[in-house]
């Protein structure tokens, strides 16, 4: 899995998705959300480097096999031209939907959530709660987001008292070369082990036996303190 520090997110590509699925999100402008980050420091935070897939009609993340370094002979889709694309998969809990939830951004934003993380780590970021506001219409490509530490103390929260979103095996498929390999010849991952096992047609083969076919809630942030608190 190749994985990026803030160091290093400066050499891995800037191109995003609109993913939705299980991901907090803000669509409207000026929508605002309370939530914790669900890191103690700055240090928590790190990148990944993934590749977009359709697995029949659904879109999914795969782990990228290479760093930026390697060669694309590292990884099957890589050589395949399916392009890595640089994420941010933030896990926060959102205390208006009382769920632990994954924030999906850009590369970009490291600079921000590290400068909230450096700029309020007298304690631990879980342990603080904060209000993400959108600004942008649905949709808008320049739109971007205001986050503000709320009046709130600081109380003894901890990661541990929270559901961590789970990532690579979960959000984001882990696979090998092999079950790469496996996608490229079948549209599919490999069944998972305990799964039926049983060998499966491959996609190519199908279609080379194919008869021919003739044509055919709103709230208002904490305005008070957004000169002071916005990245």
């Amino acid at each position: 899995m190749a994985r990026f520090t803030f160091d290093e997110a400066d050499k891995y590509a800037t191109t995003s998705s609109n993913s939705n699925t299980g991901f907090f999100k803000l669509v409207n402008d000026k929508d605002v959300a309370t939530v914790r980050f669900l890191y103690n420091n700055a240090e928590d935070i790190e990148g990944f480097s993934v590749h977009e897939v359709y697995i029949g009609e659904k879109k999914r993340y795969v782990n990228c096999l290479r760093t930026y370094r390697d060669s694309v002979d590292m990884c099957p889709l890589c050589k395949s031209n399916n392009q890595a694309r640089a994420k941010l998969f933030i896990p926060l809990y959102n205390e208006d939907a009382e769920q632990s939830q994954i924030w999906e951004r850009g590369p970009k934003f490291f600079t921000q959530i590290s400068g909230i993380c450096s700029r309020y780590g007298k304690h631990p970021i879980v342990s603080q709660t904060f209000e993400i506001e959108r600004n942008g219409k649905p949709k808008a490509k320049d739109t971007t987001y205001g986050i503000y530490r709320t009046d709130e103390d600081a109380d003894d929260r901890t990661v541990e008292d929270y559901d961590m979103p789970k990532v690579l095996g979960g959000l984001v498929i882990d696979a090998t070369a092999d079950d790469m390999e496996y996608y490229l010849d079948n549209g599919e991952f490999p069944p998972a082990d305990g799964e039926d096992d049983a060998p499966r047609r491959s996609r190519r083969d199908e279609e080379e036996e194919r008869p021919t076919r003739r044509s055919e809630g709103r709230r208002t942030p904490a305005r008070s303190r957004r000169n002071e608190d916005e990245f």
